[in-house]
């Protein structure tokens, strides 16, 4: 999978294939201090040195090498952001439309002045060349983890390396399931702008496992069926029949890959419950469809081992048609929560937002993640979707109505969540403290 983001990365070198997190720290993070924290690191993990190499020529299969140059003042770098929490978030879409090359370690860490004395905001970016969801966190971990790194990947993403013929069909029947057309939304019918506007929304994420046990589900059910219901109230699906499709990356690392960083992973559509007023019922369809990449069936391992036989030349092309509009209708990514503590230069982190990033042709892409206790709900869309700023709130109030329908005590909003819209930021920073 890295071999085919690289690909995908150099057919489109305008195009950001990137990786990112928005974390505050508490207190005024010293930027020289802050540079020598991580040089450490990288001495301590020289995973995060990495950067690709082609062993003889352009031609060649490219690696992965260790490079000891590694110079943290170009890695670690200060910005003085103007306009309060309105412009941090304005520089966090505006810098992650930027390229990063993996010919020199595809990282880097931008302290962000400006708007809130009381805290240093931090945008660590990648190049998802070089990390998946579980590699982002891990590499996190590395930088800022008090501890072993390796505890970053849960086991529950590991799975045995033989697969079975039964998983082995199984995976080429969800393989052909890519084939029909998705179905689409009227707002988000409009041509592409190239410009991504993010917003966010926080919870607690013992709220979403009470949840899954009321439900008989997972957070990431709880994670679909809630986008399934906020999606319902804010578009009316576009003309035809065709169910409303969204990507899900799944893990598929084998327990020898599991602190390992790159991309172990491989895209499942699911078919999302518009339209079905019944949460049981909703819940029922997203489980049918997941639950095929849990336990014994183990359908994400066998699309692995399918994956695997494609050739190299094509690899761009299978990432390509993953983010194809007409395949899939939004992408989604539940990359878990940071398990903490995290820190830079001794100061915590409090908060850890994840940024998803555009790909071309992409309309809407929302991501789970954050930092325990704390669940974040990231929501980038292209700059001509309207009305995307509501749908972290939407999101929100779909688990009280989920909360409600279960007989669960629905927390107050509140106390419950904090929502980060356009809007809110535009107050400056009291709205993000």
């Amino acid at each position: 999978m890295d071999a085919a983001l690289l690909g995908y990365q150099r057919k489109n070198p305008a195009a950001p294939v990137t990786v990112a997190y928005l974390l505050r720290a508490e207190g005024r993070c010293d930027l020289a201090a802050a540079r020598t924290a991580v040089a450490e690191r990288a001495r301590r993990f020289p995973a995060l040195t990495h950067r690709v190499r082609h062993s003889a020529g352009s031609a060649a299969w490219p690696v992965w090498t260790a490079d000891p140059r590694l110079d943290a003042a170009a890695r670690v770098r200060e910005h003085r952001v103007h306009g309060g929490a309105e412009g941090r978030r304005a520089f966090v879409e505006r810098w992650c439309r930027a390229v990063l090359p993996p010919d020199a370690p595809p990282w880097e860490i931008c302290l962000l002045r400006g708007g809130d004395p009381e805290s240093t905001w931090v945008l660590f970016r990648a190049s998802h060349v070089w990390l998946d969801g579980t590699a982002l966190h891990l590499a996190l971990t590395m930088l800022f983890g008090d501890g072993d790194a390796t505890a970053g990947a849960p086991p529950r993403w590991s799975r045995a390396g033989r697969v079975s013929p039964r998983a082995k069909a199984a995976a080429f029947g969800r393989l052909l399931g890519w084939m029909p057309p998705t179905g689409g939304l009227d707002a988000l019918a409009r041509p592409s702008s190239g410009r991504g506007r993010t917003c966010w929304a926080t919870t607690d994420v013992e709220r979403l496992r009470a949840l899954g046990r009321a439900y008989g589900g997972t957070v990431n059910d709880v994670f679909l069926v809630a986008l399934s219901g906020a999606l319902d109230g804010w578009s009316r699906p576009s003309a035809g029949r065709r169910p409303v499709r969204a990507l899900m990356p799944v893990g598929v690392r084998r327990p020898d890959e599991r602190a390992a960083l790159g991309n172990f992973v491989v895209g499942a559509r699911v078919e999302l419950p518009l339209g079905v007023a019944s949460p049981w019922r909703r819940f029922e369809a997203v489980r049918r469809q997941t639950s095929r990449y849990r336990g014994d069936a183990d359908v994400a391992a066998g699309e692995r081992w399918w994956f695997e036989k494609i050739p190299t030349r094509l690899g761009p092309a299978s990432v390509a048609s993953g983010m194809d509009p007409g395949r899939v209708t939004v992408t989604t990514s539940n990359l878990g929560t940071l398990p903490g503590p995290l820190a830079l230069a001794g100061h915590p982190f409090t908060e850890a937002l994840p940024v998803p990033v555009l790909l071309p042709g992409q309309r809407l892409f929302v991501i789970l993640g954050g930092l325990s206790p704390t669940a974040s709900l990231g929501v980038t869309a292209d700059a001509n979707v309207p009305g995307a700023a509501a749908l972290p709130r939407r999101w929100l109030a779909e688990l009280a109505a989920l909360e409600h329908a279960a007989g669960l005590p629905t927390i107050p909003e509140q106390t419950a969540a904090r929502v980060y819209e356009a809007a809110d930021l535009a107050a400056g920073p009291a709205s993000l403290s």
